[in-house]
């Protein structure tokens, strides 16, 4: 082989999880060069609330949480059922044991740190369950990153002031009371005060990713866009280097280790066919994930599990062809989802990766689920914001279009939407007795405290209203996804198997990899959690074995 470059550690994919993995390595005294396929950095996470779902942290233990590894433990092992591969006892240890210091040791790079207190885990009722493990980075002025600014992935709706995925509780309900009012002023007025002292001011998941890829540079780590990969270099069972495209051409880099983050096939049309029997319109990720990491994984026969699988949720598709994913819309009081014959079938405030599963069981039952419709009645849209609808705003264009549809009687709104007349009304005539007992008897639907997180705090039951006063409304909803959550399987140390076993430097984090949780989403930021925290582990693995220098401590 005859190669161009040399480098200690090649990083894949410039997300959190690569940038945490080139952060560490550098800091480590590796030489890391990191490669991106786009000509953008942030990948998904860009395009992420840039939470990070990290318990036993100090940040959140700061703002009154009382954790400790041992109900970390607890939690995942009742709440991740699956017991396959990815999701061994001593991946779910590393990762929480880990995790905490990835906090610390970011922190003292630059990261800024903020809590999320009100945050619950999305079974905060089982065994082990807190409210308050969240995380997110502070405010960053993009001006910092100098000529980088321009390279950020930027998201199909720019937020019109930096927020905190920690408090957008309230943003849905800022005029429903004077609390959310102001803290959604609050927000409103330092985005403001941030342009008048001429910030370039950006939070949630660009705010976070933005923040490490100044620190990636501090660090030295040399950054490569349009520069995908295009195969792993694999002798006796060790990665020796790697080939990538650069201006168009095959380009050899030797390197000890290499360190997969480059996301998952959710963008890939054939892939999401043949695993998931659905297309890739629905999905909210990087478009740029068209399956790149799997399909070289499977060219060398690595281990791969949870291929089925993706981080689901409810999704509205808008008027021009982009996704829409459903997280508070669904939970407040008012509204119903249903299937084409009028059902519900699941508790609408629950976990998105759950209901988007719900919605692909029933599919497969009754072939009536896809697409089902988010049924709304007047003090919905009046009190409340969906998507980018104002309160008692309903563009015409969007009733023009056919994307949302609006009908004065239940009745006309089932026949508007090809919805069972008889079924849908039914259906809502049952659950308007449960609104009035303050109890969903059907699906439980405001029953645990993240239900209630995402609801209005102004009823008896946070999350359920009467849909009796017109007009109605309702809107197409599709099983989309953040991401794929199957792929290389790799173990505590991050490390790549194949038959069971490590190949010796290569290593894989994020949606390329099979997530440690499972089929389930434990909290918020339980994407980005593991797959900053496996960058971690991975680059400080490497260190302690590839590398003459003093021992870091990793489980």
């Amino acid at each position: 082989m005859e190669w161009q470059e040399q480098w200690d550690v090649v990083v894949v994919g410039s997300g959190a999880g690569g940038l945490v993995a080139a952060i560490t390595a550098a800091y480590n005294g590796q030489k890391v060069l990191l490669v991106e396929k786009s000509d953008v950095f942030g990948g998904s996470s860009a395009l992420s609330g840039g939470g990070l779902w990290i318990p036993n942290n100090h940040v959140s233990k700061k703002a009154g949480l009382q954790d400790s590894e041992e109900e970390a433990l607890t939690y995942m092992e009742d709440v991740i059922e699956d017991n396959g591969p990815a999701s061994t006892r001593e991946r779910k240890v590393a990762y929480i044991k880990n995790g905490s210091k990835m906090v610390s040791f970011l922190e003292e790079l630059g990261m800024e740190w903020v809590a999320a207190p009100l945050y619950p885990d999305y079974y905060p009722e089982r065994p082990g369950g807190k409210i308050g493990r969240s995380i997110e980075g502070e405010v960053f002025d993009l001006r910092e990153l100098g000529e980088y600014e321009s390279l950020l992935r930027k998201g199909m709706v720019e937020m019109p002031f930096p927020l905190y995925s920690g408090r957008v509780y309230s943003v849905p309900r800022t005029f429903t009371s004077m609390k959310d009012f102001t803290n959604v002023s609050g927000m409103l007025f330092s985005g403001i005060k941030y342009k008048l002292q001429g910030k370039h001011a950006t939070s949630i998941g660009q705010g976070l990713v933005s923040r490490l890829i100044k620190m990636a540079l501090l660090q030295d780590v040399t950054i490569r866009l349009s520069a995908p990969l295009k195969d792993l270099i694999i002798e006796n069972e060790e990665i020796i280097g790697v080939e990538i495209e650069q201006d168009g051409e095959p380009y050899f880099i030797q390197t000890k280790a290499v360190i997969l983050a480059g996301g998952g096939f959710e963008r890939n049309e054939e892939l999401r066919r043949k695993y998931h029997n659905i297309g890739s319109e629905w999905s909210s990720a990087s478009i740029g994930n068209q399956g790149d990491m799997l399909l070289i994984a499977q060219k060398h026969s690595l281990d791969t599990a949870l291929l089925d699988e993706a981080w689901w949720g409810p999704t509205a598709i808008n008027d021009d062809g982009s996704p829409s994913f459903l997280v508070y819309e669904r939970s407040l009081p008012h509204t119903i989802i249903v299937d084409q014959e009028g059902n519900r079938y699941f508790n609408e405030a629950e976990s998105y990766v759950d209901a988007g599963k719900a919605m692909l069981d029933k599919q497969e039952q009754s072939g009536k689920a896809i697409p089902s419709w988010m049924i709304m009645e007047s003090r919905h849209r009046n009190r409340y914001l969906f998507g980018s609808m104002m309160p008692r705003m309903v563009p015409k264009k969007l009733l023009n279009s056919g994307w949302l549809k609006r009908a004065d009687s239940i009745e006309d709104l089932a026949k508007i939407c090809a919805i069972d007349v008889e079924g849908l009304r039914k259906t809502i005539d049952r659950f308007n007795t449960f609104v009035d007992k303050g109890k969903d008897e059907d699906y439980k639907r405001g029953d645990s405290a993240y239900d209630n997180y995402y609801g209005d705090p102004a009823y008896a039951n946070p999350n359920l209203g009467h849909i009796s006063k017109p007009p109605f409304y309702a809107v197409k909803v599709y099983p989309g996804d953040l991401g794929t959550k199957g792929g290389i399987v790799a173990d505590e140390h991050g490390q790549a198997l194949r038959d069971g076993k490590p190949i010796i430097g290569l290593y894989a984090t994020g949606n390329c990899s099979a997530s440690v949780m499972g089929k389930v989403y434990p909290g918020p930021g339980s994407t980005l959690g593991p797959t900053t925290v496996f960058g971690y582990i991975s680059a400080n693995h490497i260190k302690s074995t590839m590398f003459e220098q003093a021992e870091v401590e990793t489980i």
